[in-house]
């Protein structure tokens, strides 16, 4: 089962650690890497001024996935030797210049990993010591920015995979599972790894993505961002977890994860989303408009939804950022209910998913180019994340434990993950740490796990309050 949530969730080293890491000789060959003539992605662009900046530091994603038996060090070994050399992402770090960041891309025959015991450090604090080491590798300016560790247990050991933000996305991370097990198993079996190569490189991704921004489809696409921001005001959504408006600086995110249905409540759910023919994205996106509706008062939902734009084969299991963040909003029925809310949610969904081709930075650029859109640079953005993790699961198999890392670091406002493993429906939220908005956080919580606890229970859930009484509650 895949959970997701921050490093005290995932990290629970109870022995030293071994660490899986590039030979001497490996990352002298990196420091003379050729140039490759592509430049960052759009979000490694936003990634790189964060970290030159001085605000994006130790910003890493990771992956602890539980393997039984006593690990072979020697297989796991050649099995991240070849895991690196599979994905160009992998071996890629960028040069600051006056010109721009440069990107190098380290020869994959360069590639040789040894093994060695993590430092040591005063009363075995494991964990830390383990955070520690992925604060320092974990760097879009430097190579190695990827580690890996073996945390050995009673019944099996924990291989955690580690890499900087400009090289990873969640889905990577649970292909990265995947990938590592099936190799891994490969290996100890000696038979042929049953996994397709990816089709395209990192950095095709960001020659594409570029193309994108600018082809005859993005001008026909543009309008569909105006109209839509347009009916914003232009103006970054609001998570109704900060009620107060978004912190005026950045604080240590926190991150916690909650179970809001299981069991036979889950079973329930995915039953009525089969009956309706409805997926996952359109029934939690209706809850989240339902809850902030019963929150705020608003009868329009509006969200920024970050979705994975691999599109088809080419990059299916390609390890890198392919990500792209689109707005989806939607008017509320006049009687707010799940069923009545369904169909809006979907159309708002299926725009956001045509307008996803065109990267949000392109169509911010032609926003900006037209005089539109100078808020929307004005503070951090809020996003909503929807995850359906059930395919991966049963790939990894019903003895698996896998948990996706996504490092605390900092931040001014609230990002939601929602999502769907082999056994429940949860939601991870990160947000800065203060009281007032975790307090805010956790009626939220509450208030999803009611609305969906409703639906699994009776097949709806109305809100006890029609828009046309809203402006007597809320003002």
């Amino acid at each position: 089962m895949i959970r997701i949530g921050g490093v005290d969730f995932a990290l629970r080293p109870t022995c030293h650690p071994i660490v899986v890491a590039p030979s001497a000789t490996t990352v002298e060959a990196a420091r003379s890497a050729p140039t490759c003539p592509v430049p960052p992605s759009f979000l490694q662009q936003d990634h790189l001024d964060g970290v030159l900046g001085g605000v994006s530091t130790g910003v890493y994603l990771a992956m602890v996935t539980h393997l039984p038996g006593t690990p072979d060090l020697t297989a796991l070994t050649a099995v991240i030797t070849d895991f690196v050399r599979s994905h160009d992402g992998l071996r890629t770090w960028f040069e600051p210049t006056a010109d721009g960041c440069l990107r190098h891309i380290v020869d994959p025959e360069a590639m040789r990993y040894e093994t060695k015991e993590l430092d040591s450090v005063d009363g075995g604090d494991w964990a830390t010591a383990l955070t520690e080491y992925f604060d320092r590798v974990s760097s879009p300016l430097q190579w190695p920015s990827s580690a890996f560790a073996v945390l050995t247990a009673a019944d099996g050991f924990d291989l955690v995979f580690a890499v900087d933000h400009a090289f990873s996305d969640g889905m990577s991370q649970a292909l990265a599972a995947l990938e590592l097990t099936e190799r891994y198993r490969a290996q100890i079996a000696r038979r042929a790894v049953a996994w397709p190569e990816p089709g395209g490189s990192s950095a095709d991704y960001a020659t594409d993505e570029r193309a994108r921004a600018a082809d005859g489809l993005a001008a026909d696409l543009y309008p569909f961002w105006q109209d839509t921001l347009g009916e914003n005001d232009f103006r970054l959504p609001v998570s109704p977890i900060e009620r107060g408006g978004p912190a005026p600086k950045r604080h240590r995110r926190r991150l916690e994860t909650s179970v809001l249905l299981d069991g036979e409540l889950a079973a329930a759910f995915d039953q009525l989303l089969a009956r309706s023919g409805e997926n996952v994205s359109t029934a939690m996106f209706s809850v989240l408009a339902l809850a902030d509706f019963e929150t705020t008062g608003s009868e329009f939902y509006w969200s920024l939804n970050v979705l994975s734009t691999r599109f088809g084969a080419r990059f299916r299991t390609a390890q890198g950022w392919f990500c792209n963040f689109v707005p989806v909003s939607f008017e509320l029925p006049p009687v707010p209910s799940f069923a009545a809310t369904l169909p809006r949610a979907r159309d708002g969904l299926e725009r956001g998913r045509q307008m996803s081709r065109l990267p949000a930075h392109g169509a911010i650029a032609q926003l900006f180019a037209r005089g539109y859109g100078a808020e929307l640079v004005t503070r951090e953005p809020s996003f909503v994340t929807l995850l359906d993790l059930r395919s991966v699961d049963a790939a990894l198999g019903a003895e698996s434990a896998t948990r996706i890392i996504t490092a605390d670091g900092t931040t001014s406002t609230v990002s939601i993950w929602l999502g769907r493993n082999s056994t429940e429906y949860f939601v991870c939220i990160g947000a800065p740490d203060l009281p007032e908005t975790w307090e805010q956080a956790a009626d939220f919580v509450e208030l999803l796990r009611r609305i969906l606890g409703s639906i699994a229970r009776t097949g709806d859930y109305r809100s006890a309050y029609p828009l046309a009484a809203i402006s007597g509650i809320w003002q």
